[in-house]
């Protein structure tokens, strides 16, 4: 176990599967290895050449349309989405070919699409967004928001041997978050939640640096005599059902932190989710902390405003407590 950062993590990750895969690639927006997230001084690079790791133009549906042609002649690549803004460019061919090609003519498609989401940078309106709950929509895909370093390998071990197409979502203020992390190969099993911290009195169940910001509401209220319960489900779809309907049968309450808008979002589903499972066990209305229903800003003062954090969380489970 060595300290490792979100980034290194994922890096050796796909490090180790590609040494495990001779075939496997890495391309798309970002993947030149001397610029992007694969630059020349990474082990990737330095062990396998840019040959097997190399950027593409800015031309959406031929790039996505590359990685399902090899995906049906059983090659897998890591497809590297600058931004998951971008992603909408080849939409036809995420939604309508790839999540369908196991349906259609059973065969399968290995993709790993892996992207970025998050505030920052002055990004704006058309490079901060989330869609998460837009891609879990579509039967077929596999989406994955990692919160922590440990997890990040972990799944991007999985996701790499999985072999439907997965988008992997990463939030850039994540990125430099480092914890212990094993040298060693391992897998954490997609569609699998985790209790962060247990507790009897709120289940908070959040997504992606919601996460950190549950955790650290969840803190602040335990010197308020709160005691809260904090759900990471790693991913949207498969969604950890179970997990949620075991801990608000326990606690009564049930709070969802997500990175993305409120309206139509995955907090919604998870919502009606419990209603349907546990209506008898809850003790007040379920609460959802998100996005309000607004395009995103440039300013990092309205991006102040406009992002929710622990504060926001605290003051939902003050509202049914």
């Amino acid at each position: 176990m060595k300290q490792k950062s979100y980034l290194e993590s994922i890096k050796e990750a796909v490090l180790q599967e590609m040494e495990d895969d001779n075939n496997m690639f890495i391309f798309g927006e970002g993947a030149d290895p001397a610029l992007g997230s694969f630059h020349k001084s990474s082990e990737i690079v330095k062990h396998f050449g840019e040959e097997r790791i190399f950027d593409t133009p800015l031309s959406e549906v031929a790039m996505q349309g590359i990685s399902i042609g090899a995906a049906m002649e059983g090659v897998k690549s890591i497809m590297v989405w600058f931004r998951i803004d971008f992603m909408l460019m080849a939409f036809d061919q995420i939604i309508n070919h790839a999540s369908k090609m196991k349906y259609i003519y059973n065969i399968d498609c290995p993709i790993v699409m892996k992207t970025t989401i998050g505030r920052g940078w002055g990004q704006g309106p058309n490079h901060s967004q989330s869609f998460h709950s837009v891609f879990a929509h579509f039967p077929g895909l596999k989406v994955v928001l990692p919160s922590n370093p440990y997890d990040a390998k972990g799944l991007m071990a999985a996701a790499i041997k999985d072999k439907n197409p997965i988008v992997f979502i990463e939030h850039k203020s994540l990125f430099n978050e480092v914890s212990k992390v094993p040298d060693k190969r391992y897998e954490i099993p997609i569609g699998k939640g985790k209790i962060k911290k247990s507790g009897k009195d709120v289940t908070i169940v959040a997504f992606s640096t919601m996460v950190l910001e549950s955790l650290t509401a969840a803190k602040e209220l335990e010197s308020q005599g709160i005691d809260a319960e904090v759900i990471d489900l790693r991913s949207s779809y498969p969604l950890d059902q179970n997990l949620i309907i075991k801990s608000v049968n326990k606690t009564g309450r049930l709070v969802i932190a997500d990175v993305d808008w409120l309206f139509c979002g995955i907090g919604a589903e998870i919502s009606a989710r419990i209603t349907e499972n546990c209506f008898s066990k809850l003790k007040s209305p379920i609460k959802r902390v998100g996005l309000p229903h607004v395009p995103h800003p440039t300013s990092f003062a309205l991006e102040e405003f406009l992002y929710p954090t622990h504060k926001d969380i605290i003051n939902a489970i003050k509202e049914i407590i």
